[in-house]
């Protein structure tokens, strides 16, 4: 069947989480982060009847970028919440030049080329950050019905896949581990096209 799927926070979750480095001095100061991100689209085409051959991209405003939000930290399994200062001091760092630089680079793209079916469900995809791509394979937990979708994938990369250097505080007495945990998971029903 070819329908469209309402992509929306209700619907679609797309998040990185960020571990702190708990073996620097002033590492109790800091905590993991949770970073959701918001597509610029609101629907997606999709042919049920074909779903391996699923191409997409999205595109992420960086400024939209929404910090440790405290329904977002138990979803990907993070304790407790976060101060607004604390999340719009973290926001702010994100946004900076050394790291998203979000100023010259305003938009994140996440793109789907295919879909590999089998014993192992897959996602070949990529992420391109500050104008670096990175392609990757993400796992995916994929459900598919007439007039539904559910989809979870996980995938780890590192600040290094996608040229950047994780955050540091002055003198390293603060700063987060290099790997990152990307998290997208989809719920949707399948609208008819029109």
């Amino acid at each position: 069947m070819t329908g469209f799927i309402e992509l929306s926070p209700a619907t679609f979750f797309a998040a990185v989480i960020v571990r702190n480095d708990d073996s620097r001095m002033l590492s109790r100061m800091g905590h993991d982060h949770v970073v959701r991100a918001i597509p610029t689209q609101s629907r997606l085409d999709i042919d049920t009847d074909d779903i391996a051959s699923l191409a997409f991209e999205l595109t992420f405003p960086a400024r939209d970028l929404i910090v440790d939000a405290d329904e977002d930290r138990p979803r990907v399994g993070l304790p407790g919440t976060v101060s607004l200062k604390d999340r719009n001091a973290t926001a702010d760092n994100m946004l900076a030049k050394n790291q998203l630089d979000a100023a010259r680079h305003p938009e994140l793209r996440f793109a789907c080329h295919r879909i590999e079916i089998g014993t192992d469900t897959r996602m070949h995809a990529n992420l391109t950050v500050r104008n670096t791509r990175c392609d990757f394979i993400l796992p995916l937990d994929l459900h598919v019905d007439p007039d539904h979708i559910r989809a979870r994938g996980q995938v780890q990369l590192s600040h290094a896949d996608l040229g950047l250097t994780p955050y540091r505080a002055p003198l390293g007495a603060l700063q987060n581990r290099p790997e990152l945990t990307f998290v997208v998971e989809l719920d949707a029903d399948l609208n008819p096209a029109r």
